[in-house]
């Protein structure tokens, strides 16, 4: 893993986004996606842009995690969704510690803990989830250590 900057005040806005929020196996996310991509197919979407998830719970059920987990995938334009997608017109995060990680998503762990403990050294207070951001995904052939991905994470603008 390489070193990892971290940066505040940082931005994340995208408009027009498919998004599905929904408890589910991690196992079942990979099902999600592949079915997200289904629908766009049938129904003339285009992605116009990096897929972005966050994860806003996990919990144990008969010994299996659960996670609670919000996928958002931007579309080049608005549409009328169906079923369990929702549209969201906008989505805009400020004020967010910012870090990019590069490697394999095994590792996503100890971004997260270099920026919780970059939140709580400084003082800071989260006000969201961490958002991933799959700027590099992985392609047929190539290695898991070749993705990036960026995290944000929202803090409070006050000083108290």
């Amino acid at each position: 893993m390489n070193d990892i900057k971290i940066e505040i005040g940082k931005e994340l806005k995208m408009e027009n986004l498919l998004s599905l929020r929904k408890k589910m196996k991690q196992s079942e996310i990979v099902f999600e996606m592949q079915k997200i991509g289904y629908y766009f197919q049938k129904n003339g979407i285009k992605r116009a842009g990096p897929i972005v998830n966050t994860t806003y719970n996990i919990e144990n059920v008969n010994g299996e995690q659960i996670i609670d987990v919000e996928i958002l995938v931007p579309m080049d334009k608005k549409y009328e969704l169906s079923g369990e997608y929702k549209l969201k017109e906008k989505f805009y995060l400020l004020n967010a510690v910012y870090a990019s990680h590069k490697g394999n998503p095994a590792f996503l762990q100890q971004t997260y803990e270099m920026l919780f403990n970059y939140i709580q050294n400084k003082n800071l207070q989260q006000m969201t989830p961490a958002y991933n951001v799959n700027v590099k995904e992985l392609a047929p052939g190539e290695s898991a250590d070749e993705m990036v991905i960026d995290v944000y994470i929202g803090i409070s603008p006050n000083i108290l």
